[in-house]
């Protein structure tokens, strides 16, 4: 007999995005990032500090590596970069600030600043590889999405650049196992959905069952669970639909994204079993490596 606790239902919110803290590290991955931390900034007018965390003991880039830079010229070019990220983000219409801290833990310098400046997303480019049958993600995205207190927006190699101009989401799935970090989420993506009347899949990926019998059974109850957390009113401003898939969460909410045209995936990480331990297979990881568009992790 499965058992779910469902989750108090949400009323109309609206989460604010008026401080957008990007970490960069000068990648084509944080290049990605960058161009949805400008096009979220276009659609809420928000503000972007761009930051980038200068370790003196490690070079960062291939130019780097190629010249040897000395430690004074590696900064300077740092600060090069971090201003050409300010001019493009102004030019466009946004208003941005640029910060480099040096620190050997990025992630504890990134979550520093993100509280100086009241933070409200964070926004970061993930590195990924594949091989031996273990997909690696970035160790800064990984402490970034444990430890921030405000929703981190991860953008992996394969996500499809946004559009130009305001970035407005218009098909969203929210990955929920009713608890209380999903709930969480539900907060981001009802709100994102409210903005710009998206269709919303609220999603939950079931254990495979022995029997077709058990199947339906299942899905009944996670589909009325679903459905209970749904507010009516939000059917007069957004699509909302559930949806319960079977087998492995990444790989069944990869699908779904795939089958829909997902723009953005939004799910609660639990610190407790964040499935990050070791940078295994799992949830988290598998998504941010193959999702092709950006992943909201809410703890």
């Amino acid at each position: 007999m499965v058992e779910v606790v469902v989750m108090p239902v949400l009323q109309r919110v609206s989460v604010s995005v008026k401080n957008i803290l990007l970490a960069s590290d000068f990648s084509s991955a944080s290049d990605k990032a960058a161009a949805y931390a400008k096009a979220l900034a276009l659609n809420y007018r928000s503000c972007v500090a761009i930051a980038h965390v200068f370790d003196p003991s490690v070079v960062t880039s291939y130019v780097e590596a190629v010249l040897g830079l000395p430690v004074k010229e590696r900064l300077q070019v740092s600060n090069e970069s971090l201003e050409r990220l300010r001019q493009e983000l102004n030019r466009a219409g946004v208003e941005a600030t640029v910060s480099l801290p040096e620190g050997h833990r990025p992630h504890v310098e990134l979550l520093k600043l993100a509280r100086e400046h009241d933070t409200d997303l964070i926004v970061a480019g993930t590195h990924s590889r594949t091989g031996l049958e273990r997909l690696v993600v970035g160790s800064t995205a990984e402490e970034l999405i444990r430890h921030a207190f405000c929703p981190v927006l991860t953008v992996g190699p394969h996500a499809v650049d946004p559009p130009d101009g305001p970035l407005v989401f218009q098909r969203i799935i929210y990955a929920t196992d009713f608890s209380a970090e999903a709930a969480k989420a539900a907060v981001f993506a009802l709100s994102f959905a409210q903005d710009s009347g998206a269709h919303l899949y609220y999603c939950h990926v079931a254990r495979p069952q022995d029997t077709i019998e058990e199947r339906k059974s299942q899905d009944v109850i996670f589909k009325a669970a679903l459905n209970k957390m749904i507010p009516e009113s939000s059917y007069e401003w957004c699509s909302p639909e559930v949806v319960v898939e079977h087998g492995n969460a990444a790989e069944s909410i990869l699908e779904l994204a795939g089958r829909v045209n997902a723009d953005l995936i939004v799910l609660g990480a639990r610190n407790a079993s964040f499935w990050l331990t070791h940078v295994e297979h799992g949830l988290t990881p598998d998504l941010l490596a193959e999702a092709t568009c950006p992943v909201m992790t809410v703890c």
